[in-house]
Formats: C-alpha cells, structure tokens, sequence
C-alpha cells in the first residue's frame, strides 16, 4: 500500500503524541544506513524547572477567540500566568486529551473536548493545531541539517495505540492531513510494534534484573515474544512470532486497556484530595485550579524514587497553596497535625510531614501501583493462557511507565518463568523504532484481524434465518434489511499486502452521503449490522462517484503494513475505488 511518492522522501519523521509527554525524531536515508538506532531526537526545555527532556508536556492553549498560542511546557508556563493575573477564564486549556479517542468507535461520531474549566471545544482542532505546532517545530530542526528540505520532502511517522479502534486511527490521519500532511507520505504506526522494531535493531543491553552484556541483536526463527508498552494512558499488548524469513506474524490480535501512567498519578491525587476533604479541594479547583496539576507534576518525578520492599521513607513536595488552603477551610487546623489518610478505595495511609515534603512508608507509596500493576499482569495471564499466547518466553517491557521499578518487579515476579527484558531509553522506543519503521516497514508478515468486517446488505425473506421483526416490503419484494455480510472475522490470521476477504454487491440507489457502508464487530458472526458490538465505519463509494447502479461491485480488503484498504470494482463499468478504513 505504500505510494510512489513515499519512495522519494529525504528524510524520515516520527511523532509520538502521547497521552502525558509527546516528541519527535527523524533520520535522513544515510543515517540510517550507517546505524537503524541513529535519530535525532529532540530535546525540549521545562522552563519552570530549566531542565531538558526528551518529549514535551502533552498540553495546548487557545486564546479566548479559540486561536492557538502555545503547545507542551510553554502553554502549561503561559496557562500558570494567567491563573496567577485571574485571567485564565476565557482561554481554552486542554491537557491528557488523546484518550479522548480511546472510545472512539465511528466516524460518524463527533468528538468533543471540555478544557479545565469545562468549555468545549471540537477535538478535530485541539489535535490539528497540536500536530501543527509538532509539524513546525520538526521542520525547523531538520532545516539546521538540511536548510533546503520541504514538508513534502518528508515522510511521516504517526504513532498511536494498537488497542485503538480504526475510527480512532484514521481521525489521527485526518489530523495530521489538516495539520498538513500529504496523505500520502503519511503512515500510522502501532506504538507496540514501533518499540519491537527498534528492540529488533540494538544490541540489548539491560535487563529488568541488571544483568549488562546481552546482545539481543535479532530474535532466532521459531521464537515468540510479547511487547508491552506501558504508556502514560495505554498498556498495549501485542505478540509476534518469528518467522524463517526474519519477519514476524501477529499471534494475538492487539488488546490492552487504559491503565497507564496516569493511573497511578490519579491514585495519588485521590489521596490528596481525601486529605484535606472535599470543601478545601472544590476551593483550590474554584480558584486555584493549577495547584493539581502542579501537584501531579511533583510526584511524576518523586514517584521514579520508588522501589519494591524497600524501607526508605517516600518523599513528594506538595504546593504551599494545599495547606494554606486547608487551613483556611477547617478553622485554622494545620494540614501537618494530620497522621492517617483514608482513600476512597478504603485505603489507609499513615502520613507525616517535613517543610513542604509529605512523606509516607515506602510500602504506602507502593500501593499507588497496586490497581495498575494487577490490571496488567491479570491481563498478561489471560493472553498466555490463550492458545496462541502458550509459548512466548520472553516480555519486552517499553514506554516511559516501563521505566518503573514497581511495574517491572510486579511482572517479573508475577512470571518468574519467563525473561523479562527492557531496552535502555524504553522511555523513547516506539519513537526511535517509528523513524526505522518510515525506512524500512517490513517487520509485520501476517497479522490478526482486529474486528469482523461486513457490509451492510438486504436479503429476499427467509423465515428460516431472518428475523421476523426485520422483515419489510419493498419493489414488490419481502425483504430482511440491515444484515452483516462478513468479509473478514475477528482475529482471522491475514497476510499483509494480499487481498481477501472478496464480496459481490448490486447498488441499488445512491445515497446524499456516500454508498455501501462499511460495518465492524467484535463477534465472530455478527448477524445484524445493528447487533450489539457493531460499529458503522464509513461509505466505501463517496458521494459523486460514477459507479452503475443495479451491476456487480466486487470489494476485496487488504491489510496493509498497518492500515486496511478496500478495493471496489465494478466489472462493467470498469470503475474502481480505493477507500481506506475510517477516511470519513
């Protein structure tokens, strides 16, 4: 499915537009020639704390007339400003918001984002004008490179969670189109796959248990792996076996679930809010609302402090504005005087305090972890249970939660059996393995198909199969309308680049917003376009085409390296279309 035109590109880019940070890299044809690993990856200054990372915060700011002003850390720094001067009101602050397309199961759907303060704004352009600043700033450091490179120049890389839903997917390409892609020169890439490629491409050099000097260049024919990318939204799952060629296919269709990061973040946050109770905590919203957040901020970098069993007292600096505001709205009491914490999960926290650290048992700081931690290793259980899960002997934990020592000890000891293996730099795997993904996308052989895919048909009555309550008169004929005519099922092993799944269709009428709707399900044989589990996609045809009414159209699906592409052709006319998933 790659065009022509990605074969002229100058430079490979990768986005990682991630929940909590995002960031780029990119490497010209050369660099990657003398080494895969070789990107540039940018670095990005913290102007509250001065120091440099490798992603920006994941936040934007609008001004009051909905035009953007500032992407990452600097709209945070600007956002901070205008809470401080109390004239943050009017302006449209959005952070954390990709996982608002985690749920995301039709184009049809008009996606909606409420900014801190609760006023809504499209996500169509709270994502375009993200990828834009994102686009921008690329380009900017790769013309200190190469002065004379265009957008055009350019082939792109855009991550997103393997878990997500084709709609889901395909509204990020339309982002990045309106940002000002060529749609052509763009790819999506699934984060977990990115990060084994990159695995694939280095030496491994540091495992969960310390161990130094693996060499882990490539995995032997025959062996099975699973990827984890512990992100700060998504926990993305997928298994890969390898073939003789060298390439791999998908054993397991991608799962996962939302209990990244952020997960742990909220747990803490919750315990904060249970200290100082529910009158001080809608003040501090109502009139102080950055000091969550800033809160948040401070334990995202003491909660890398701790580790499993150890007996070292956790320490987390907390905003002055809390106590003061504790204070002011329980009588005068000092937010120090109290000892015990009881979370809405019931859970009790003996706590203490020394000038503005709050300090708890290292045991107690653990327990942060313990919803998240056993999400994920109940979930791990599950797929190896599964008949295509037994085998896999090595995990491959990335992503920046990756880097948690309590998440690596909860798997590691929850499978002592098996070899559990991080990369150095987890943190920036799916990025760096985007841009070696851009120059060479062959990894993926076979995959698992996701969803059952169907079109929307009418049958002549058959009281022996159709629905009673389904059944309608039209042109004379008794009709069964609304049926799911399967193309592909759920979790059927596909071969990437080969069409299948072949179906014949008659139009019959044309429609004001496009022709033959495109159905996805979860269920193996879903019977009605309308069963529970069903999700519309999309027209295959656009409005306008000039295919023939009442004459076969024969539509074929093909998995690309990853995303699927639908071919209609109409013999007698001899029209044909492509449409790819979820383009809407």
């Amino acid at each position: 499915m790659a065009s022509s035109k990605q074969d002229k590109y100058l430079l490979v880019a990768a986005i990682d537009f991630g929940t909590t940070y995002s960031g780029y890299a990119f490497s010209t044809r050369y660099d990657f020639q003398r080494d895969p690993t070789n990107t540039f990856l940018k670095q990005w200054v913290d102007p509250t704390s001065s120091m440099m990372n490798n992603k920006t915060s994941t936040c934007i700011l609008f001004t009051k007339k909905k035009k953007f002003s500032k992407f990452g850390f600097e709209a945070e720094a600007k956002y901070l400003d205008l809470i401080l001067d109390k004239d943050h009101m009017n302006w449209y602050f959005f952070r954390r918001f990709k996982m608002s397309l985690y749920d995301v199961q039709s184009t049809d759907e008009e996606v909606y984002l409420e900014d801190e303060t609760g006023k809504p704004m499209a996500a169509l352009i709270v994502f375009t004008e993200s990828l834009k600043y994102l686009i921008d700033s690329l380009l900017n450091d790769a013309r200190k490179q190469q002065s004379e490179i265009h957008l055009q120049d350019i082939k792109w890389i855009l991550t997103v969670p393997a878990i997500w839903s084709d709609p889901a997917k395909a509204f990020m390409r339309k982002a990045a189109v309106g940002a000002g892609i060529d749609t052509e020169m763009l790819t999506i890439a699934l984060e977990p796959e990115a990060a084994a490629m990159y695995v694939k491409h280095i030496p491994l050099e540091r495992s969960v248990d310390g161990k130094t000097g693996d060499v882990f260049q490539t995995f032997s024919a025959g062996s099975k792996y699973i990827v984890v990318d512990a992100g700060g939204g998504t926990i993305d799952i997928t298994a890969h076996q390898v073939m003789e060629d060298g390439n791999v296919k998908e054993l397991i269709k991608a799962t996962g679930g939302d209990w990244g990061g952020t997960r742990v973040d909220g747990e803490y946050i919750d315990l904060i809010k249970c200290l100082i109770g529910r009158t001080a905590t809608d003040d501090l919203n109502q009139n102080a609302p950055n000091v969550f957040f800033e809160a948040c901020r401070e334990f995202e970098s003491a909660k890398r402090t701790i580790k499993p069993k150890s007996d070292i007292t956790f320490n987390v600096r907390i905003p002055s504005d809390i106590g003061e505001t504790y204070t002011r709205t329980h009588s005068g009491k000092n937010l120090k005087s109290v000892e015990y914490v009881t979370t809405k999960r019931k859970k009790q926290f003996k706590i203490s305090f020394i000038g503005d650290k709050l300090r708890l048992a290292s045991s107690d700081a653990e327990k942060f972890f313990a919803k998240s931690v056993k999400k994920i290793t109940k979930h791990l259980k599950k797929v190896f249970k599964q008949k295509d899960g037994r085998g896999i002997s090595t995990i491959i934990l990335v992503g920046g939660y990756a880097e948690s020592l309590i998440l690596m000890e909860g798997i590691k000891s929850s499978f002592p059996h098996m070899r559990t293996i991080i990369p150095q730099g987890a943190a920036w795997s799916v990025l760096r393995g985007a841009v070696i993904f851009g120059h060479d996308p062959s990894l993926i052989r076979q995959r698992r198909s996701k969803y059952s895919y169907g079109i929307d048909v009418f049958e002549k009555f058959n009281p022996a199969k159709h629905d009673e309550n389904r059944k309608y008169e039209k042109d004379g004929e008794i009709r069964c309308g609304k049926i799911f005519s399967k193309l592909v099922e759920v979790d059927q092993t596909v071969t990437v680049g080969e069409y299948q799944g072949e179906g014949v269709y008659t139009l019959h009428a044309f429609g004001t917003k496009g022709d033959v709707k495109l159905y996805s399900s979860t269920e193996m044989n879903p019977q009605y376009v309308d069963d529970e589990n069903c999700f519309f996609i999309g027209y295959i045809l656009k409005p306008g085409h000039s295919f023939l009414l009442n004459e076969d159209i024969v539509i074929k699906m093909c998995f690309g390296e990853t995303e699927i592409e639908f071919n209609a052709h109409q013999p007698k006319s001899q029209k044909t279309a492509k449409y790819y998933l979820g383009q809407n």
